[in-house]
């Protein structure tokens, strides 16, 4: 499936407010290389659940073609899927670094922040991927939620200490109920553009990554 997208370039003082503090030169976005993907058997390793083996092909690839985005990018989400979220992080964060312009990196680095309980990191983030890229829904979308699981936390936090803060009382029951239709934080398919008009879209029909992120009823 080819797509296009037009390359964006953050401002420094956006990139400085990044989580990951990205260095100043960073700041303008760096040219993708003209990759084509061309590993339709990688993808049928992960449509086919064979995460192990699709991880080894990917390690494999990147080692041969190191500037491979697209590869990238699907091992950063196949160590994801296997739990590997120590290991994800680190892939993930090393693309924000290379391609900040990228919003779909940030977004999954997003996602593995928000399954970790750690909020304050998944917004900041996900305000650097829709920065990146304010056309990116998902990025929105996930922004959102968040801002809701932040705002549950401080209303529970002040009902704790005000037992008779009604205000706050009352704004749980609502965010709650709200959290119950919020949709959980995403994280985006192992799919990146690169700098020709051969973006590549992987399928997507058994790839359930990183679902039920965002489960309201483990809200602290």
């Amino acid at each position: 499936m080819k797509t296009y997208r037009g390359r964006t370039a953050l401002a420094a003082s956006v990139i400085s407010c990044a989580l990951l503090c990205l260095q100043s030169g960073a700041a303008l976005a760096q040219r993708v290389p003209a990759v084509a993907d061309g590993t339709p058997e990688i993808d049928q390793q992960i449509a086919g659940n064979r995460l192990e083996t699709a991880l080894h092909t990917l390690d494999q690839r990147v080692a041969s073609n190191p500037a491979d985005v697209q590869a990238k990018f699907k091992r950063a989400t196949v160590l994801a899927r296997l739990n590997r979220d120590d290991e994800a992080i680190v892939a993930f964060t090393a693309l924000t670094q290379q391609y900040p312009e990228l919003p779909e990196p940030y977004n999954n680095l997003a996602a593995l922040y928000a399954k970790r309980g750690d909020l304050a990191q998944a917004r900041v983030t996900l305000e650097t991927a829709v920065a990146a890229n304010p056309a990116y829904a998902q990025g929105h979308q996930n922004l959102g939620t968040v801002y809701l699981r932040l705002a549950l936390q401080a209303y529970q936090r002040a009902s704790k200490v005000d037992p008779h803060d009604t205000l706050s009382t009352q704004r749980i029951g609502a965010l709650d109920s709200m959290m119950h239709l919020a949709a959980p934080v995403a994280a985006s398919a192992a799919t990146v553009a690169a700098s020709t008009p051969t973006g590549y879209k992987a399928p997507t029909s058994s790839n359930p990554l990183l679902q039920s992120l965002m489960n309201p009823n483990q809200a602290k």
